[in-house]
This record gives structure tokens, sequence and C-alpha cells, in this order.
């Protein structure tokens, strides 16, 4: 596997990662919000009290964190391969994504973790049936992450 940076991995279940760019041609991951993004603490105790400056706090051994809902904005086009469908690439992308657990892998960020999509999707911008090289889907689809971050192994 690749460890050049700007490399996106994805994999379902126990398959391999395979190359975003390799699984579907003609898309790019543009940006993905942050694989280092942490949710709000759910474990932290906060008591406040109307006759007093200080509040009582509880702060337990292990700190447990809710898991965040991460964007990844991509593009679907045919302007390096005119072969493509970018209509079908990108309908399969969003199908892969919908419904599976999957597992995402950033080189650039040294991260991996799983994700599932809970929102719905609309693109961002369509521009089809023009002159070769000049079609593409933009979009962006929220991702549920489900487990926490973890330093990915090259």
């Amino acid at each position: 596997m690749s460890t050049i940076p700007n490399k996106y991995f994805i994999k379902q279940g126990t398959e391999s990662f395979q190359d975003i760019k390799t699984k579907w041609v003609g898309l790019t991951l543009l940006k993905i919000d942050s694989l280092n993004k942490r949710g709000k603490a759910k474990n932290i105790y906060v008591g406040s009290w109307i006759n007093s400056n200080t509040e009582d706090v509880f702060v337990p051994d292990t700190v447990c964190f809710e898991n965040p809902d991460i964007d990844f904005s991509f593009i679907v086009r045919d302007f390096d391969d005119h072969s493509i469908n970018v209509q079908n690439i990108h309908d399969s992308f969003i199908d892969y994504m919908m419904n599976h657990k999957v597992t995402i892998k950033s080189l650039y960020e040294n991260k991996s973790a799983d994700f599932v999509c809970q929102s719905d999707y609309k693109p961002t911008d369509m521009r089809l049936k023009r002159s070769l090289g000049q079609n593409y889907i933009l979009g962006t689809i929220t991702m549920h992450r489900v487990t926490s971050t973890t330093t990915a192994l090259t």
C-alpha cells in the first residue's frame, strides 16, 4: 500500500483496504472534515449551585467521548478519463457509503475509523450531459463515526 500523503483507503467488513481513487475511478475525496475530531465528553459531570461561584466536578479515570459526525466532500468527474459514466460512479459510491459500515483510512492524517451513514444525502452540484471532460457531480456526505479514531498502520 502506498504511503503518499492525501491518499484515502476504504474497506467494508473483512475485505482488504482499497484506494478510493482505484475503487471508483473518477472520484476524488476533496476534504474529510477531520478524522481527529473529538466529540463532547459524556461522563464528566458538573453541578452548579445558585448560591456559589464554584461548581462540583467529577472526572472519572477514563473519560468517554461522543462520536461525532464527519463530512466527506468529494467530486466525481470525467476530466481525466472520458470513458467513465459520472452518474454511475457517483451512485455506486453513495450506495456503498450509505448501505455499509465502512472503515476509512487516511495516510495524510495517519488515522482510521469506522463510519455509518445515518443522514440523508443530496448532491451539492451536478453538471451532466456536457461535452467529454466537462461532466461532474460534487457532493458532501455526512457519516457518523462509530469507533474511536486510531493511528493507522501504513
